[in-house]
């Protein structure tokens, strides 16, 4: 099974869940209440979708969870200075509506959104993942925002999903 934490609002939370059906993954959403009875959860993978000022008594605690995982996903339009300790060994995939994240967006329709990986990553298999572009759908009444799209994208990517082509 694999854990993944999530640092976010909590209607964001829920709509990445409601998405992500999967047996294999177990979603676990991380904010100051919950981030101290967590801290020893060892997380595949961490996504901070929040903004780190808000957390910088627990920056501790959100560096040891984050040295314990192995891909850290975090929102750059959110953290421009990222202040956290990462040992090098993590993969940390950064991503945004900015020119400079790993994952961004090429351009937003009405009904889709062309989402554009900048650099090479590895997925969990230690594949490599090429650079390039995709267009995806947005369904009729969806209610994902455009990071959460990018977020459900970048772990389809990373755990060898099939690619989604409307959500």
């Amino acid at each position: 099974m694999i854990f993944i934490g999530i640092m976010s609002e909590c209607k964001s939370y829920e709509n990445i869940k409601e998405k992500l059906k999967n047996e294999d993954i177990n979603l676990i959403h991380i904010n100051k209440k919950s981030i101290k009875n967590i801290k020893n959860i060892k997380f595949e993978t961490l996504i901070i979708d929040t903004n780190l000022e808000d957390f910088q008594q627990e920056k501790e605690i959100i560096e040891q969870i984050c040295n314990n995982a192995k891909y850290v996903f975090i929102n750059t339009d959110l953290n421009i200075e990222n202040n956290l300790e990462v040992k090098a060994k993590k993969e940390i995939i950064t991503y945004g509506l900015n020119q400079k994240a790993t994952v961004t967006v090429s351009s937003i329709k009405d009904r889709d959104i062309l989402i554009y990986v900048q650099r090479n990553i590895k997925d969990n298999k230690e594949k490599s993942i090429e650079v390039g572009e995709k267009l995806v759908k947005i369904k009729e009444g969806t209610k994902l925002k455009n990071y959460e799209i990018l977020i459900l994208y970048i772990i389809f990517l990373i755990y060898n999903y099939p690619i989604i082509d409307e959500i």
